[in-house]
């Protein structure tokens, strides 16, 4: 009889305890949480997006209206989910980009000016539910005058007839409208985009082109143009190996030699 009670004791012990467990790890994953990033900058004149997501302890009954709104450090709304709510000088200018009701609370500025540095914080009204302010959870903005530096990478010296790859990369902070790329070579160009940490991006631009000794001392130049207006330019020389041809003086016709030829400039 001991051992069967004992083994009953033991029994409602481990039944408590994985109770606890489990209560424990449902009050974690449904608390009020929000996911964004410390700080992040964005280019003057352009905007920045701010990555966020929220959580909360799920109700018996799912809401069904989300209203979100921001508020800046003197508790100023910025951006309200109704835009009619937002302030004149916010209205055309903050935007909500993420479904509430899939609990994403991402912020775009657009059109940066020096007043728009500061803390931000997200609040939710759930209709019939709560509400609640992630006052915890600030994000600090800062601005800066001048895009970050260009990243251009290209094979200088070439043969001709071969292919050139040229890429060029920017950092930034605004993927709702990203830089846009112009090189001074035609070719085929690939876009891509590559999602960082908080809330940068980098962008970049591929040409790909068949040298040509035209191309000898030119300049290739890749233009980045930013949202908002700003631009910055960067530039290599290319160094074009030609293929050579010598007379033969006793059969009296030319003959390509595996010589290495610098093609003189155009």
């Amino acid at each position: 009889m001991r051992d069967v009670s004992a083994t009953g004791r033991y029994s409602f012990r481990q039944r408590v305890y994985l109770f606890c467990l489990l209560i424990l790890s449902y009050s974690k994953a449904s608390s009020w949480t929000a996911a964004v990033p410390s700080s992040v900058k964005g280019l003057l004149g352009s905007c920045v997006v701010i990555p966020c997501s929220y959580n909360y302890p799920e109700p018996q009954k799912s809401p069904q209206t989300f209203t979100g709104i921001w508020y800046n450090n003197d508790n100023q709304v910025i951006c309200h989910s109704d835009a009619s709510q937002t302030p004149a000088q916010f209205w055309s200018r903050t935007k909500l980009l993420g479904d509430l009701s899939k609990k994403n609370c991402s912020l775009m500025i657009d059109k940066l000016t020096r007043r728009d540095e500061g803390t931000f914080h997200f609040r939710i009204i759930m209709e019939a539910y709560t509400v609640f302010s992630y006052s915890k959870n600030k994000i600090s903005v800062s601005v800066i005058d001048e895009p970050n530096p260009t990243d251009f990478s290209v094979q200088e010296e070439v043969k001709e007839g071969q292919t050139v790859s040229a890429s060029c990369s920017v950092f930034h902070s605004c993927p709702t409208y990203p830089p846009s790329f112009h090189w001074s070579h035609s070719g085929e160009q690939h876009f891509q985009a590559q999602k960082l940490h908080d809330g940068q991006w980098k962008a970049t631009s591929i040409l790909m082109f068949r040298s040509n000794r035209t191309d000898h001392n030119k300049l290739l130049q890749c233009r980045v143009t930013y949202h908002g207006g700003k631009h910055q330019e960067t530039s290599k020389t290319l160094k074009v190996q030609c293929k050579c041809a010598l007379t033969n003086t006793c059969l009296g016709t030319e003959m390509a030699i595996p010589e290495r030829c610098t093609c003189s400039s155009a």
